[in-house]
């Protein structure tokens, strides 16, 4: 049974570091602001707004909180989870599941790409400092990346391939 997800794993950013959140909003524009945001199981190279302190399990924020934050701070995220959600979900509901984690996901590793909580609309990964996965259930969204970098794989292919090489 083929899923409604799809999603991409990017190589190279423009700014030639992994993961300066805001070139990626910015890939999102006035999308970003339509949806309430989860940072989750994040690390990154500095910690500048009070907003995504170090050492927290998640963050909980409006799209144009975040868009705030990163226009103002230039944050590399190493790891993590940036999930947005309708904003009529609350926060109690999507805490009913675990939270999204980077590392250890097995959801993003097969043909059928999973998304890890099943109200979540566009999950964000920073990978290690290596790769980032974009994953929806808005095929635009997917789109818009992959114009953006279309050095970008379909991470259902990379995943049936096994190589960010082909």
């Amino acid at each position: 049974m083929m899923n409604m997800f799809t999603g991409l794993i990017i190589r190279k950013l423009k700014v030639g570091y992994f993961t300066n959140l805001k070139e990626v909003f910015d890939v999102l524009g006035n999308i970003a602001t339509r949806y309430n945001w989860m940072i989750s199981d994040y690390e990154c190279n500095c910690y500048p707004s009070e907003r995504i302190p170090f050492g927290e399990k998640f963050v909980w924020l409006s799209g144009s909180e975040l868009v705030d934050i990163f226009n103002k701070h230039e944050i590399q995220f190493i790891w993590g989870v940036v999930t947005a959600y309708e904003k009529d979900i609350g926060l109690e509901k999507i805490l009913e599941y675990p939270l999204p984690f980077a590392d250890g996901y097995e959801g993003f590793w097969h043909p059928e790409v999973t998304m890890q909580n099943p109200l979540s609309i566009i999950e964000i990964v920073p990978w290690d400092s290596t790769y980032l996965l974009v994953i929806s259930k808005l095929k635009d969204i997917i789109e818009s990346f992959a114009k953006s970098y279309p050095d970008s794989i379909d991470l259902a292919e990379y995943n049936i391939k096994g190589s960010v090489d082909g």
